[in-house]
């Protein structure tokens, strides 16, 4: 038996190199140690595809990507199969543009989901920056509600507004 087995799994699937794929996709890459600084090993390539496959994931866009190209596959066949239809006699088309109506559903499915997600991932957004909003805001007056009024450097005075009244009123200020 000649070689070892992911060598005649190439082999029998005519598979090329891998080595010389990650070339042509401008990839350049060492099995040893790296001897110039554009070579990185193999492990290193896969850990970057992993931590990119993550950050996609996180920040959805993923999902996003998928949907689109779900989207346009399935309008494909859609198309393909009205064509098929209009070729046929009435009888069986019936059941060919049946068949293509459901794939438009589902085409305009993979879109809304799309959307969907990019919404719920807006709304996220906005309800942590409200959230954040409100607990600044929250301790700001929780900061100022037991503080005596404060003059910085600049002059500025910082008082809580009820204070501020008192002493306009008492004549401090």
């Amino acid at each position: 038996m000649k070689g070892t087995i992911n060598e005649n799994i190439i082999e029998a699937l005519n598979l090329r190199p891998l080595d010389e794929v990650l070339k042509e996709q401008g990839i350049d890459v060492c099995e040893e140690e790296p001897q110039a600084e554009d070579c990185q090993p193999i492990d290193e390539l896969v850990t970057l595809q992993a931590i990119k496959t993550k950050l996609q994931m996180i920040e959805g866009t993923d999902h996003g990507e998928s949907m689109d190209d779900l989207h346009q596959e399935v309008l494909q066949h859609a198309r393909d199969l009205m064509t098929y239809g209009f070729n046929l006699d009435h009888p069986r088309a019936r059941g060919i543009f049946e068949i293509a109506t459901v794939l438009y559903g589902h085409a305009l499915t993979a879109k809304n989901s799309k959307r969907d997600a990019q919404l719920k991932t807006m709304k996220l957004a906005l309800d942590r920056r409200r959230v954040d909003l409100e607990e600044k805001r929250t301790n700001h007056i929780i900061g100022q509600i037991d503080a005596t009024p404060v003059v910085s450097d600049d002059g500025i005075m910082v008082a809580d507004r009820n204070d501020l009244l008192r002493r306009i009123r008492s004549g401090e200020l």
